[in-house]
């Protein structure tokens, strides 16, 4: 014969065998041995908390003959014909029975009296699943059913039933259960079934079972059978493909300090050990929550359900890291987390990861700004920025390149763009001018044979602050014949203002951490598109390329995060 699985060999058989349900219960129980029975009764609650245990229970109570404090005895006629399967406790599986048929000949059933028993007890199980037709059939049956009927629905999605069916049933929501109980429960079935398990392999496994019991016992039965009776905690750690905690602290300790040649070396430790990228990640994003609720909260070994050893060993390494670089460091594994399915190598999008968290200066948003400060002020003072660093070190493993960029061939796509310039380029000068403005002929003088008065010129330069709002609208103009022309081009221009008009030559800006756009847009056959647009906005234009200092350009995030209002002195 096959042997059982652990959750269906040891399944509660009383409600006092049900663990973590007190508030469940404790209602049924009192309501059988009042005699004061619902006729619907809705069971709520994620997988494996016990909806169909309890159920089954509560057919077997409310039909026994001699009920015990509102238990079952288990040992009268009505139990044994219960417990071994009675033509009068009809289960049912509204996943595959879901239709208004179905609902009918349920309907038909109902009207007839129970064959052995004192009840006839309907147990639909995903009811969720049913059509709206179906619900729409047993409304009135389960609102005035026959007094021999009592139905029992379970549901993991309770939001999906109607209003009309959650109001004609006594509602019951079943909590998950806490990593206690979770033990409480395995060490009392492995004793029943002959094995033990390794206290600490007890721990891992219910914190796997993320709290659900049947998870639970399916993770102790794989244990089981992959070790024998006698599982050490190394077992569970090979049986379920997870890492130990030393690897994890390992690895966040590397992300938190921005050293992503460690972080990725962990990873390929793990790999190296077989173990699942999935569920590594999946540690790993709980460590940076612990990490990040010790941070919040400080000793929270209740929220945690952990050891008071771990607990300390949470506080210790939160203690030495920046709260934003560790939600920095969490958002980034959740986003990665949601889409590692769609890659047929995960290894890639969990390093590309790990190297963003510890080099988050190509992303602009508020919390990696946040992120970026955080590690500069743990670094020395005498530090390089990280622009200066990353300038000094050659991309992959190419040879350096030369300082001046080459005139031909040029990428089109701003990526491409930004990742061929060369390394030495960013102790370039700021100001790079880009077209000389060609040199008007000389004007020969007039014979003085007659006075005349000098000829009037033909365009005269305003002041520079009169001005700055006709170039900011010429550039504005040009950027748009720029889209029109080369989409990919204008990506190089988008982030630039036109600020100086001064004759025929226009000052364009760009902001100080874009010198690679500034080289990209300068490129021969780029370039040949922006003459192009500025000629059809104003003929006989020059532009002239210059990179925002510093400041300006941080006084420019700053008003953009905290709005035009700021001043800054």
């Amino acid at each position: 014969m096959a042997r059982r699985a652990l959750y269906r060999e040891f399944r509660p058989e009383t409600f006092s065998e049900v663990i973590g349900q007190d508030h469940i219960t404790t209602i049924l129980k009192n309501q059988v041995r009042e005699g004061k029975i619902s006729h619907a009764y809705l069971f709520c609650g994620s997988r494996g908390t016990g909806k169909t245990s309890s159920a089954k229970i509560l057919a077997r109570a409310v039909n026994c003959l001699s009920p015990k404090d509102g238990e079952p005895c288990m040992a009268c006629e009505a139990c044994r014909l219960s417990k071994a399967g009675s033509a009068d406790v009809i289960e049912i599986d509204a996943a595959s029975n879901n239709g208004v048929d179905n609902v009918r000949s349920l309907i038909e059933q109902a009207q007839f009296a129970p064959l052995e028993l004192r009840y006839r007890v309907f147990i639909i199980d995903e009811v969720h699943m049913l059509s709206t037709a179906a619900f729409n059939a047993l409304l009135k049956t389960l609102e005035e059913p026959p007094a021999h009927v009592l139905f029992i629905l379970a549901t993991t999605e309770p939001q999906k039933l109607p209003a009309t069916i959650v109001s004609r049933c006594q509602r019951f929501d079943f909590h998950r259960f806490s990593i206690a109980h979770i033990i409480t429960n395995l060490t009392m079935v492995l004793e029943k079934a002959g094995a033990t398990i390794d206290p600490n392999g007890l721990r891992l496994i219910a914190r796997a079972a993320d709290g659900g019991m049947r998870d639970a016992l399916s993770l102790a039965d794989q244990c089981l059978s992959f070790a024998g009776n006698t599982v050490s905690e190394q077992d569970v750690y090979d049986a379920l493909g997870t890492v130990s905690g030393t690897t994890l602290e390992r690895t966040a300790q590397a992300l938190l300090n921005g050293n992503a040649a460690d972080a990725v070396r962990a990873l390929d430790d793990v790999i190296a050990n077989g173990r699942d990228l999935g569920v590594f990640l999946n540690d790993l994003a709980r460590h940076f929550r612990a990490l990040l609720l010790a941070k919040t909260c400080g000793d929270c070994a209740d929220l945690l359900d952990c050891t008071d050893d771990q607990m300390q060993r949470y506080l210790k390494a939160a203690k030495g890291a920046d709260e934003s670089r560790i939600l920095y460091a969490l958002e980034q594994m959740l986003k990665v987390q949601s889409t590692l399915k769609l890659f047929a190598s995960p290894r890639i999008p969990i390093e590309a990861a790990f190297i963003r968290i510890c080099r988050p200066v190509d992303d602009q948003s508020f919390a990696a700004l946040e992120s970026r400060v955080a590690l500069l002020e743990q670094r020395p003072v005498s530090a390089a920025p990280a622009i200066a660093r990353r300038a000094e070190e050659p991309a992959y493993d190419e040879p350096p390149m030369l300082e001046a960029p080459p005139a031909e061939p040029v990428f089109d796509d701003p990526w491409e763009t930004e990742q061929a310039q060369p390394a030495q380029q960013a102790e370039t000068p700021r100001t790079q001018p880009i077209a000389q403005p060609k040199p008007k002929p000389a004007i020969a003088p007039e014979p003085k044979t007659a006075p005349e008065p000098a000829p009037e010129p033909k365009r005269e330069s305003a002041p520079e602050s009169a001005q700055s709002g006709d170039a900011e609208a010429i550039w504005a103009s040009a950027k748009k014949k720029i889209l029109e022309l080369n989409p990919m081009v204008f990506m190089y221009a988008k982030d630039t203002r036109g600020v100086q008009l001064s004759g025929d030559v226009l000052t364009v800006e760009f902001p100080a951490s874009q010198e690679s756009k500034l080289n990209g847009i300068t490129a021969a056959r780029n370039l040949q598109t922006v003459k192009t647009a500025i000629e059809s906005v104003r003929p006989g234009t020059e532009l002239h390329f210059r990179l925002a200092q510093l400041m300006n350009e941080n006084e420019e995030k700053l008003k953009e995060l905290f709005g035009s209002s700021l001043t800054i002195n």
